[in-house]
């Protein structure tokens, strides 16, 4: 066994080395342009200005604009899977309900990108635009159509699915809405979710590692306290920790 350790180790560490030689030549790279940037008499405190005038002048229209592509998106997937399942035999290996569960899975996709945007450009909004006036009253009610429409579409992305499946129960605005889900899901579907969920960890984990290494070596360039690195971190840890206990907690329970 401490062989087949050794030799498992010996084969991983070349592949490791080099992506550690391969993160150094990087930083290098990025050091010399910041530094040739400095000696040129770029000035990154203009750059940074301009970015954010720009996000300045887009946030105000930034809900709006992309509400309309995303949730139209979402009421044609919704309405061309109604009208699949409405002529549906009720075959469960039939291409018509794969076709129907692809088109309400990216009505959910859609519909949570457009709530994170609408995050974004609000947070945006109380940074740069908020005055008391009736044009930030406006902004605030498009922001609040919006969410209502995005619950709205995965509610009826819901109501399809459990007609589709009667063992299904859960409400979208059931604040216990997942947990409620994921016990009337049988066996493979509990696993598929299971697939799904490791594999989000893992690519979160990966872009947390990744969006450090931009905020390094943004601070390099820019002004920047270390407030974004510690939320940045903050969200690492708890992503981390919550599986190491969810992990301890149902080794516990299957002992």
């Amino acid at each position: 066994m401490n062989k087949q350790e050794k030799g498992e180790n010996w084969k991983a560490l070349p592949k490791f080395v080099l992506t550690m030689l391969g993160s150094l030549l990087l930083g290098g790279v990025i050091g010399f342009a910041v530094g040739c940037s400095r000696a040129f008499g770029l000035e990154a405190a203009a750059l940074a200005e301009g970015l954010s005038r720009a996000l300045e002048a887009a946030t105000p229209w930034g809900i709006p604009v992309t509400s309309v592509p995303t949730l139209g998106g979402c009421f044609l997937l919704y309405r061309s899977a109604a009208k699949k399942y409405a002529a549906w035999d009720g075959g469960d290996e039939d291409e018509t309900s794969e076709s129907i569960d692809a088109a309400l899975n990216w009505v959910l996709l859609l519909s949570a990108v457009q709530l994170l945007i609408n995050f974004f450009f609000m947070a945006a909004f109380c940074v740069y635009c908020i005055d008391g006036d009736m044009s930030a009253l406006a902004l605030v009610g498009v922001f609040v159509l919006s969410c209502g429409l995005v619950l709205f579409a995965q509610q009826k992305a819901v109501d399809l699915t459990r007609r589709m499946n009667p063992e299904k129960h859960g409400s979208v605005y059931d604040t216990k809405f997942q947990k409620k889900w994921l016990e009337s899901c049988d066996e493979s579907e509990r696993r598929q979710i299971g697939q799904a969920c490791y594999r989000a960890y893992m690519v979160a984990s990966r872009f947390c590692l990744g969006l450090w290494l931009v905020l390094v070596v943004a601070s390099m360039v820019f002004e920047m306290s270390v407030l974004p690195v510690f939320v940045l971190l903050l969200v690492w840890g708890v992503l981390q920790v919550t599986y190491s206990l969810e992990c301890l907690r149902m080794g516990r329970r299957s002992a």
